[in-house]
């Protein structure tokens, strides 16, 4: 099935098959059907539900001290996938600081501290990320194939995964302060502004689909990694309907914080 031209990738109409008694079915019939839900559920996830961490995922100093893991956890990319992360992640190795040039700059020792997050030079931090990744998995045997194949074996399975790489520099804070103008007037809300903003064209910028997990001021090379150096607050993060509420009760100064479902 042919996807018609569309103006934003974050926006398509969606085919699916129709079944019907003697027809012939193969590969694309099945990998259509499997695309169309989950086109769907990314669709929903990203233009909805938004992207970044849902829960877990927190990043820690390894056990040697020289490297960082990722708690388990699970997060939504800028296409709407799902990145999870089921167990405590292998170690990611972090490179030592690189030495201050020996050229006098009339602050000795400006950036002699590994243990805090006060260094302002972006080649002294590097961002950790976080990324869908599927790989193919259990083969099997091909029982037939076409003319120009010799193909003995092919992957049976696709297993989604995730990958974690450093990039350079810092990722940038988050912004705290509202897009939508005039949203606020007095003690009410403006529902203008609300559909106003709503209506605005939908973003189809999918990105590159990696999530910042934090920032990591990087050691100087005979110091060794501190939690103080992982700085986890340059994550994006899901604002589902239970941190939501949580965000309603503290603004309104509400009760003891509680998530659904618990005393």
């Amino acid at each position: 099935m042919q996807d018609d031209p569309v103006e934003c990738d974050a926006l398509r109409s969606f085919s699916r098959p129709r079944y019907f008694y003697g027809q012939l079915l193969d590969v694309r019939h099945f990998e259509s059907e499997q695309a169309y839900f989950k086109r769907k559920q990314w669709l929903r996830n990203r233009l909805v539900d938004g992207f970044g961490v849902v829960c877990g995922l927190d990043v820690q100093v390894g056990d040697d001290e020289h490297s960082v893991v990722v708690m388990p956890g699970l997060a939504l990319d800028r296409q709407g996938r799902e990145i999870v992360v089921p167990t405590r992640s292998k170690p990611v190795a972090i490179p030592s600081r690189p030495a201050p040039d020996a050229t006098p700059s009339g602050n000795n020792g400006g950036s002699s501290s590994s243990n805090n997050n006060e260094g302002h030079c972006d080649d002294d931090w590097v961002q950790l990320v976080v990324c869908y990744e599927e790989c193919k998995t259990d083969p099997e045997p091909v029982m037939s194939g076409g003319c120009d194949t010799t193909t003995r074996c092919s992957p049976g399975a696709i297993r989604e995964g995730y990958s974690l790489s450093l990039r350079p520099g810092k990722a940038p804070d988050i912004p705290l302060d509202s897009v939508i103008q005039g949203l606020v007037k007095g003690n009410n809300i403006n529902y203008r502004a609300l559909v106003e903003w709503v209506s605005a064209p939908c973003d189809c910028d999918g990105g590159p689909g990696c999530i910042t997990l934090a920032n990591i001021h990087l050691p100087a090379t005979d110091k060794t990694l501190e939690p103080s150096d992982i700085d986890i607050s340059v994550r994006p993060i899901v604002y589902g309907l239970d941190l939501i509420w949580e965000l309603v009760l503290a603004l309104s100064h509400d009760a003891p914080n509680r998530r659904t479902g618990k005393n």
